[in-house]
């Protein structure tokens, strides 16, 4: 067998499963053999059949190497493999990229995940930057949740129409199947390199990334010592952007789709030690699907929640630090940390934060406490509350201070204002070295401990702007549907009728307000809302109610409002002006506990001026 200078020099890249193949015409039913004992049939770790041929160490076969180069103490290797081949002989060819330092030597492995949208270019930043850092690393494009517009891998895809959720005639035919198993075979190809010490393997990645991370760390089991998953999860169906959609799929298809594609399905054979940093207000991944997904896993696992952000993790040692590091090359500074410690036995355990002793009433509040171990001191400790009714994407959480005790031990007391409903709480805590982790997401019953409903606090719902927190509440849409580019919000001097700030909105716009508690609103009486405006665009604007069923589909109440004029004006908009968009029935009523939004729409030419937003009674 010929084989090109590069598999020569490196053989454990040279051709690995065997590529003989039966005539063609006796593929359609050896293929549908196969496929049938596989569904039927799992490997004793629990993984689905249709995995177990891309579980071992036996690397895919190299088809071309495309490029051999070495700079900053890099050898970069960026090459094609066989991923798999169809039963009518078509080829699955992905491409990758193999980092590792230039000098000789012994060295861990990482393997990295892009995320939605992206490809393995995309993510060769990240490959450069654990090689320079004495990993050897591996990235490839993963069908899926690959921009193939971008990517340089090939498959049938497009051609037979492959989808996300097909799984007809088997999970096979599904897109992701062939990402996954690309992950897989990049692991088994890293594992493979004659200097990587295969006991010393990582994977991470961010969002579908992080899905990819959960998925590959449970489906490879001991072959992955360390994981560190950035957003992403499993039980999609329970609590994710996709939930609706995997809900409405025909009830075996769902099955199907859940079993063998949905990442939290496999986080049982996690063996990996596994770290997840997740948004607390994350567009994708829910903080109640991550708690799944990590519950599910037997092996020690760590993770922190983010407070009020989506797809971003600004806690110390996130996606934005403090402290300064590579932001090209990782998604996280808490991630370096994590693989060098498990892998390379460098610096020390990251703090493990756990809630001590069961809530309990004190006064008007409920006293909780939680515990930080570990081996620094603790930089800044605090509680994060949030009520538990509303839907996960539209909480606004609140920072409540903490009292220390020693022993690491830290004390708060979470308000309650509504008595029949829930809180969700957690406690965050920062090292002195920017390592941020919590306590897994908390739940407590007011009316458990003794609340009365006629004990409920009636806290009056108003904006006024001038608080530290208002330019981070009233914020652009996260998702590209819902927002519009070439408009801009901000709180500033210019817009303030009182005061030293007010909202300012230009041109075509959407903007949200979180946080807005229907059942609050309801229970205080209120009749609408107030707030004063101008218009030195001259436009008028819309102002919507905004509420997510626990699927995740969104419904909308809106108030078109005139152009106010360019002088300030008081307006006053009663609940029942709002009226349903784009739906013939609601599924539920704006003030209940479906409610989290408040949201400005504004048209082209628009500048608008808001202050001074209250409820009214």
């Amino acid at each position: 067998m010929k084989m090109d200078r590069f598999a020569q020099e490196n053989p454990n890249l040279s051709p690995g499963r065997p590529t003989a193949l039966p005539h063609r015409r006796s593929w359609g039913l050896l293929w549908a053999i196969l496929v049938a004992a596989l569904l039927a049939w799992r490997p004793a770790q629990g993984a689905p059949a249709i995995y177990a041929p891309y579980l071992t160490d036996t690397p895919p076969r190299i088809l071309e190497v495309l490029e051999k180069k070495t700079e900053e103490g890099v050898e970069i290797t960026r090459l094609k493999f066989l991923n798999r081949e169809l039963p009518d002989g078509e080829k699955v060819i992905i491409y990758g990229i193999l980092a590792r330092p230039a000098t000789p030597g012994r060295y861990p492995g990482v393997l990295v995940c892009h995320g939605g949208g992206g490809y393995a270019d995309g993510v060769a930043p990240a490959v450069k930057a654990w090689a320079k850092r004495g990993y050897v690393s591996f990235c490839q494009d993963q069908p899926g949740i690959c921009n193939m517009r971008q990517a340089s891998s090939s498959g049938p895809w497009s051609a037979k129409k492959w989808g996300l959720f097909t799984v007809e005639p088997d999970p096979t035919c599904n897109i992701l199947f062939d990402g996954v198993v690309a992950a897989l075979n990049g692991l088994a190809l890293l594992r493979s390199q004659p200097d990587v010490d295969r006991s010393r393997i990582g994977v991470t990645g961010g969002s579908w990334g992080g899905y990819m991370t959960t998925m590959v760390s449970g489906l490879a089991g001991d072959r992955v010592r360390a994981a560190f998953s950035i957003y992403g999860c499993g039980f999609y169906d329970e609590g994710s952007h996709w939930s609706h959609t995997i809900g409405g799929l025909p009830e075996e298809t769902r099955k199907r789709w859940v079993e063998h594609l949905d990442a939290g399905r496999q986080a049982k054979g996690i063996r990996a030690n596994y770290f997840v940093a997740a948004a607390a207000n994350d567009w994708f991944f829910w903080p109640h699907i991550v708690m799944r997904t990590l519950n599910e896993i037997p092996a020690p696992k760590n993770l922190v929640f983010s407070p009020n952000d989506s797809h971003c993790i600004l806690v110390p040692g996130g996606t934005s630090g403090p402290p300064a590091f590579d932001h090209q090359g990782h998604r996280t500074y808490m991630e370096i940390l994590w693989m060098d410690y498990h892998l390379k036995g460098a610096g020390e355990p990251f703090p493990v934060c756990q809630p001590i002793g069961a809530p309990r009433r004190k006064g008007d509040a409920i006293e909780v406490r939680f515990q930080v171990t570990g081996p620094k001191p603790v930089r800044e400790a605090s509680v994060w509350v949030a009520p538990a009714e509303m839907p996960w994407r539209l909480k606004w959480w609140r920072k409540v201070e903490v009292q220390p005790s020693g022993d690491g031990l830290y004390t708060a007391l979470l308000p309650v204002e509504e008595t029949e409903y829930g809180l969700n709480w957690f406690g965050l805590a920062t090292d002195e070295r920017y390592i941020s982790t919590s306590t897994p997401m908390q739940e407590v019953q007011p009316a458990a401990l003794g609340f009365k409903p006629e004990e409920r606090r009636d806290v009056r719902f108003a904006e006024d702007f001038e608080g530290p927190e208002a330019a981070k509440r009233w914020r652009r849409q996260y998702w590209p549907e819902e927002k519009y580019k070439n408009g801009r919000a901000l709180v500033c001097a210019e817009a303030a009728r009182t005061g030293k700030r007010g909202l300012k909105i230009t041109q075509q716009f959407a903007l949200r307000g979180d946080g807005i508690r229907g059942v609050a609103l309801r229970a205080s009486g209120t009749r609408g809302l107030a707030f004063w405006v101008r218009s030195p665009g001259g436009t008028g604007f819309d102002v919507q109610l905004m509420g997510e069923m626990p699927d995740g589909k969104r419904i909308y109440w809106q108030s078109s409002q005139p152009d106010p004029g360019k002088e300030w004006k008081r307006i006053e908009i009663p609940w029942s002006e709002f009226k349903l968009v784009d739906e013939e029935t609601a599924p539920f009523e704006p003030l209940s506990p479906g409610l989290g939004q408040i949201r400005f729409v504004t048209p082209e030419n628009a500048e608008i001026h808001i202050d001074d937003l209250e409820a009214i009674r």
